[in-house]
């Protein structure tokens, strides 16, 4: 009878629920999801199938919502754009002294937080995850990832000092945002291609890891769940993220990452938000594929808790069979009843 009873309760989740299960280190009903996919194919589901198809179609646990800090723009920089994703090919700036001068935002402006408190009271059962860019990012659009790669070398003092007084805004803005009703304080900025990470531990520690503290330790003082985002091979930094105290990472690049070394070493000590293959199995192989894909990572990285199902950006040529076999194929992992 008490067997019976909590399965039905399980059953009975909302998908906010189900996320904090699973960021407390306990186990949900199901196993939570998102996905990304190309922002063409975005735009074009949600002409098709509903505004937000992720949610109102496919019933997605997450949303991730931006942080609004009207940061720096330049209309004469260049950009291009690819399957609806706009690059920018230029630089703002043309040196890190001009990067210095340029004026911060305002993190006490209550303006930059309306569009979380929108999303909130839309979706009152949803987990919300506020995407925050970490200051190295910001440098990266200011100078480009060459031209940020030689002023480390040339004029390391000029970076840092950069890197500290946008940290210095996004923690104050995390005091903001750690007030709000979210789930997730959710940093992003890639640190790592398909090979290892681009930088030395030494230039990561100074900076990427130290302008974050700040944010690191309000996200914690007020009890907020924190993860990272970074494309690409990240074995070499797990340890960097277990020591900041990060509660989990995104996405834990299948194609790139040993997923069932992580497992053995990290997955109590690290949430995985991902895990799927978008670069190949997702788009290219047959819905029976996609299907057996996801039981077999759940079975690694799910099995006893600690996993919400996301990927990045799936290419808009994915079949629409995949992508319905992807969510049919998450929702069948539940701890209730065997695969």
């Amino acid at each position: 009878m008490a067997r019976a009873h909590l399965e039905r309760t399980r059953r009975m989740m909302t998908s906010r629920e189900r996320v904090r299960k699973v960021l407390a280190s306990e186990i949900p009903d199901r196993v939570p999801f998102n996905f990304w996919m190309d922002r063409d194919a975005m735009a074009r589901y949600d002409e098709l199938l509903g505004e937000n198809f992720r949610v109102s179609y496919y019933d997605a646990d997450v949303i991730e919502v931006p942080l609004a800090l009207a940061w720096w723009t330049d209309p004469k920089v260049e950009r291009k754009i690819v399957s609806g994703t706009v690059w920018q090919v230029t630089p703002l700036v043309d040196s890190i002294e001009r990067a210095e001068t340029l004026p911060m935002p305002d993190p006490d402006n209550m303006e930059y937080y309306r569009n979380i408190s929108e999303v909130r009271a839309k979706y009152p059962d949803k987990a919300i995850f506020v995407n925050v860019g970490v200051p190295l990012e910001y440098g990266f659009g200011l100078r480009l990832y060459e031209g940020l790669f030689m002023d480390m070398y040339d004029k390391p003092d000029a970076v840092e000092s950069l890197m500290v007084r946008i940290g210095d805004v996004l923690a104050r803005a995390l005091e903001h945002i750690c007030d709000m009703d979210i789930d997730v304080v959710y940093l992003m900025g890639d640190l790592c291609d398909n090979n290892g990470p681009m930088m030395s531990e030494e230039h990561l520690r100074r900076f990427w890891l130290n302008p974050i503290r700040g944010c690191i330790r309000i996200a914690k003082t007020k009890n907020r769940y924190l993860l990272y985002h970074s494309d690409g091979k990240l074995e070499k930094l797990l340890r960097l993220f277990v020591e900041a105290g990060f509660d989990g990472i995104n996405p834990l690049q299948y194609d790139v990452n040993d997923v069932a070394g992580f497992a053995g070493r990290y997955k109590s000590k690290l949430k995985v938000y991902g895990a799927l293959d978008n670069r190949k199995i997702i788009p290219n192989g047959s819905p029976r594929d996609v299907e057996r894909h996801v039981r077999d990572v759940f079975n690694v990285l799910g099995r006893d808790g600690g996993l919400i199902f996301s990927s990045h950006d799936i290419p808009s040529t994915t079949p629409k069979e995949n992508i319905d076999a992807m969510v049919c194929a998450i929702k069948r992992c539940e701890y209730t009843e065997p695969l």
